[in-house]
């Protein structure tokens, strides 16, 4: 790995604090990380972080268009897609490219990379989230990301970035072990039944420093990790979130730095 486990740790015991006032929670006992996706079995999507120039209205009502600095972290292939994730704390959005717009959903121009995006899903619980295919009024996206200093881009076949609150992490066999929990079966779970190569950025949300690790992610049953069962039912139970339909490990098999370009 090109970056110790030791550092991620210590990167996440250190983010706790600052992401409890960050997102107003009555205890630090979570990190943000965002859980990047794709359906092609074995290969994981490919993760940039980037400042964001500017997000306006596309060519048609329903478009909208996110200019960002720097490259991206690659073109997409043949039936792939890209899509540009926003998020001002719990509130954020997904911008995707249409796969067969090809070299029109996604352009590079000087030291900016513009997003075309064809279709906008939401991050957060809103009335669009359980739609086959979401159509969120542009004016709300504008409102309450329009001016986010920062976003993800991710680049896969049905790529899907997706926030999610890491409650356990730890050091196991040398690799970076974390855990999660799951609620709905939404976009993410529609990409991980064929496919449980991801990619997921853990970062500090005011700044967008932090790193990505790319590894499998699995189910696993509260007998097999009680201490991460146990830390993740706290807190989805703090949140008023219930209890988790199902509880999720992810194995780091490679980490990274990641840090906005522009």
């Amino acid at each position: 790995m090109s970056v110790s486990v030791d550092e991620v740790l210590d990167f996440i015991r250190a983010q706790r604090p600052l992401q409890q006032r960050f997102f107003g929670a009555r205890e630090p006992d979570k990190v943000l990380s965002y859980l990047g996706s794709s359906a092609t079995p074995g290969l994981s999507v490919s993760v940039s972080a980037h400042r964001l120039i500017a997000l306006g209205r596309g060519p048609r009502p329903s478009e909208l268009v996110a200019t960002l600095a720097g490259d991206p972290p690659r073109l997409p292939g043949a039936g792939e897609l890209a899509t540009a994730c926003l998020f001002n704390q719990y509130v954020g959005y997904q911008l995707k490219t249409d796969p067969a717009a090809e070299g029109r959903g996604l352009t590079c121009s000087g030291d900016a990379t513009t997003v075309l995006g064809d279709r906008v899903y939401t991050l957060h619980h809103s009335p669009f989230m359980m739609t086959a295919f979401e159509r969120v009024p542009v004016d709300q996206v504008l409102a309450s990301v329009g001016s986010v200093p920062f976003a993800l881009l991710g680049v896969a076949t049905q790529a899907n970035l997706s926030p999610r609150f890491d409650w356990h992490a730890e050091k196991r066999d040398g690799r970076l072990v974390t855990f999660h929990g799951d609620g709905l079966p939404l976009k993410t779970w529609l990409n991980l039944t064929s496919n449980r190569l991801v990619t997921r950025a853990l970062i500090d949300p005011a700044t967008f420093i932090g790193f990505q690790a790319t590894g499998l992610l699995e189910e696993y049953q509260p007998e097999e990790e009680p201490a991460a069962w146990e830390a993740t039912c706290r807190g989805f139970a703090a949140g008023g979130w219930g209890r988790p339909a199902r509880a999720c490990r992810f194995v780091a098999d490679w980490i990274e730095r990641l840090a906005p370009t522009g």
